[in-house]
């Protein structure tokens, strides 16, 4: 889990927003979000990178952290339980148990 890591780690995980979808375990939401939101599974441990936009993360069912770039506090979401993110917040969501998000635009 990446809540325990050290700085450098952390900003490992930020990289993987960059990256392709192949690099190891990070993934991202696919381009072109539709109104009703975009689902997306993840395994446990797996990283998701959060796309630029406004939107809210919906936790649908598991438990996932997020943390921010700049920002000191992170966040457990669980089922029901959601996150505002903002365009240029640079967010990762890593898998704390295997469920599923929704992201939707805001």
């Amino acid at each position: 889990s990446l809540i325990c890591q050290p700085p450098e780690r952390r900003r490992a995980a930020f990289a993987a927003r960059r990256a392709p979808a192949s690099a190891g375990n990070a993934t991202e939401f696919p381009i072109g979000m539709h109104a009703a939101g975009v689902e997306h599974a993840l395994a446990k441990d797996q990283l998701l990178a959060l796309p630029d936009v406004n939107a809210q993360l919906v936790c649908l069912e598991g438990e996932f952290w997020l943390t921010r770039e700049g920002d000191g506090e992170d966040y457990i979401v669980g089922p029901g339980r959601s996150v505002t993110v903002r365009r240029g917040d640079r967010a990762v969501v890593e898998a704390l148990q295997a469920g599923r998000v929704r992201l939707v635009p805001a």
